[in-house]
């Protein structure tokens, strides 16, 4: 049985009688408007009303008597009148924003949001951001596309990760891609911020470790790193001055340890290139700004130790003076920020992914890493000023892609790593 009321205030709804059956509480002064009382004790504010043009009644749930204020739920209701006089279905505009809701929470869109701000935040470089994009979110990652961000399970991702064992690297990167987007779901409430079906896949026997061999810095967060402890600013690491030029060098140029730590003086050529002969071919690296630097840097110790003037090696042991052999324990100062020992032959690799995202010309990414390809000969006139101009646009570039990472720089002031070196 329905009661009608002529006042709807706080100390009536407090007075509000819960029985056994439900029933509705109609206003004399707001035709349409009721609360329903559930014998659960659960009050909820309705519209019922026509639409216009005919049809059967609708009944409109606006929520609770604990979730609106009398004052919201009345507004509710007229707002819920005005479309009904028009010929709307305010239950169909709810389903329709109930669709898009569940369309906006869908794994891509979240994860398009996601990687989206990291680019214009600048936290993700354009090349990361569109490998993350292109490649991680719409290749590896497809089978989640479609799914409710909140409704993945750790089931559905034990699936996907058997099925992609084929490309381990890869799908790690895919896999740390979506642990950070249910991250990122978190902070916008969009998930319970416990919630990340990913972390399990870190932590188990089959989680996925790269061979040290294969091992390269990841560009946008671990060589920022060790770009730092490479600066050093405090001389913590205590570092000999040219094996640190030795560390820097490999940096900036991709060249393998035992070019740069048995490279000689007669190899350079004016201020122009460094030339380095193999058995069948040469390598040329010119002489850009970055590596002018390192070299006015080792010839400016030299002068300050008159004992060393005339040793015909770039890098040498002070006490041997023949070239330095080991970086292990350099290498191993510089990587205390990170969760693995960098080593030389990571820096060629960082190096050559860093060349590859420039986009420099393909002879000149094989000329700067000394790669002899069949299908690209080595021109005979390497030597040749037009070649060297080319090739040190292309080094530029890259050495500029490497500068962009220092965490320390100064926009419009100190732009460069060396700035920070020397």
């Amino acid at each position: 049985m329905d009661i009608v009321s002529d006042v709807i205030n706080i100390d009536f709804i407090e007075s509000i009688e819960v029985k056994e059956k439900p029933y509705f509480i109609k206003f004399s002064q707001y035709p349409g408007f009721r609360i329903k009382v559930n014998p659960m004790g659960r009050l909820s504010y309705l519209t019922y009303g026509r639409i216009h043009f005919g049809g059967n009644p609708r009944t409109i749930t606006h929520g609770t008597t604990k979730t609106l204020s009398i004052d919201r739920a009345l507004e509710n209701h007229f707002h819920c009148l005005s479309l009904l006089q028009k010929g709307i279905d305010p239950n169909l505009i709810k389903k329709s924003k109930t669709k898009q809701f569940a369309i906006s929470t869908k794994f891509i869109s979240i994860a398009k949001e996601f990687i989206e701000e990291k680019i214009s935040k600048k936290e993700y470089s354009d090349q990361y951001g569109n490998y993350s994009l292109s490649y991680l979110l719409r290749n590896k990652l497809k089978h989640f596309h479609e799914k409710q961000i909140g409704q993945i399970s750790q089931f559905d991702i034990n699936q996907w990760y058997k099925f992609n064992s084929n490309t381990p690297a890869s799908r790690n990167n895919a896999l740390r891609l979506m642990s950070s987007v249910f991250s990122y779901a978190a902070t916008k409430n969009i998930v319970d911020s416990s919630f990340n079906p990913t972390k399990p896949f870190f932590k188990s026997e089959n989680a996925y470790s790269p061979k040290t061999k294969d091992r390269q810095l990841i560009i946008d967060s671990e060589l920022p790193k060790f770009i730092y402890q490479l600066w050093d600013p405090l001389a913590v690491n205590k570092v000999d001055r040219l094996t640190r030029n030795a560390v820097f060098l490999l940096l900036i140029t991709g060249l393998k340890k035992s070019d740069v730590l048995n490279m000689k003086w007669n190899q350079i050529y004016s201020d122009s290139y460094i030339k380095i002969s193999k058995k069948n071919y040469i390598q040329i690296i010119p002489i850009t700004e970055s590596i002018e630097a390192v070299l006015q840097d080792i010839k400016k110790h030299q002068d300050n130790n008159k004992d060393l003037i005339g040793n015909e090696f770039l890098f040498f042991n002070k006490k041997t003076k023949k070239p330095i052999e080991n970086l292990r324990k350099s290498f191993t100062k510089y990587s205390k920020d990170l969760d693995w020992v960098v080593y030389p032959e990571a820096l060629r690799k960082t190096f050559a992914n860093i060349c590859d995202r420039s986009n420099i010309p393909r002879t000149h990414f094989y000329q700067l890493l000394g790669l002899k390809k069949a299908y690209n000969p080595y021109e005979t006139r390497l030597e040749s000023s037009d070649n060297i101009s080319s090739l040190k646009r292309s080094l530029v570039i890259v050495q500029n892609e490497i500068d962009k990472l220092a965490p320390m720089l100064i926009p419009g002031q100190m732009t460069k790593i060396t700035d920070f070196l020397y």
